[in-house]
């Protein structure tokens, strides 16, 4: 089964890092996740209802909805928080790549090792620019709640297409679909990954400035 990838790309100053790169993974996260599970005999369930709360940006006039757990956000925000020391730490403009990876657990079977399934990948890439002027911030703060939330928009129709979710499982097999360590909430199993683009605008010149001397 190939992976189900989708592409995400907003423009954010340095100080909207993480209120833009939540509301997004939040969002992806809340339908992403079921109420705890409840298993009675023969392997029947009842499932919990999903809190949930609206959060307002601090940085963008934006608001999104999260679940409702305490600890979730933590395990969220330590992810987020290293991916935004990272990019803001690089000379601007700079890009950088956070990703939120879907899988299963799949049990050893004859002749196969026990291994992940991955079926579904968010790829967030944020291209971080320096605002100068009061102008220019605000036309900023307009583009980027426009786009943020068309994004968001476009994340709701796509978990909502009728694409492949790993079955419900029995109570043996619960830890192998979904992450269990929250009181609250049991999202599906997924860990988070970023990257950045070195590559920036000052360090393109100054390498075709030496590539030039070279010769």
């Amino acid at each position: 089964m190939n992976t189900r990838c989708q592409q995400l790309e907003l423009t954010v100053e340095v100080s909207q890092i993480k209120d833009v790169t939540k509301a997004v993974f939040h969002t992806i996260l809340f339908h992403r996740s079921t109420g705890k599970y409840t298993y009675q005999q023969g392997n029947t369930f009842s499932v919990g209802s999903i809190g949930m709360e609206d959060v307002d940006c601090a940085t963008v006039e934006f608001t999104y909805v999260r679940c409702t757990s305490e600890a979730l956000e933590r395990w969220v925000d330590q992810y987020v928080t290293a991916f935004a020391q990272s990019l803001s730490g690089t000379e601007l403009p700079a890009s950088g790549q956070i990703t939120l990876e879907f899988y299963e657990r799949r049990k050893a079977r004859w002749l196969i090792f026990a291994d992940n399934l991955n079926w579904e990948l968010w790829k967030l890439k944020l291209n971080v620019v320096r605002v100068k002027t009061d102008a220019e911030w605000q036309q900023h703060q307009r583009k980027l709640a426009e786009n943020l939330a068309e994004t968001i928009q476009f994340i709701c129709w796509a978990v909502n297409k009728p694409e492949y979710l790993p079955k419900n499982p029995f109570e043996e097999d619960l830890t192998s679909v979904f992450d269990t360590q929250f009181p609250e909430v049991q999202p599906y199993l997924h860990h988070f990954n970023h990257e950045l683009t070195t590559e920036t605008v000052g360090n393109t010149v100054r390498k075709l400035i030496r590539n030039t001397f070279a010769y």
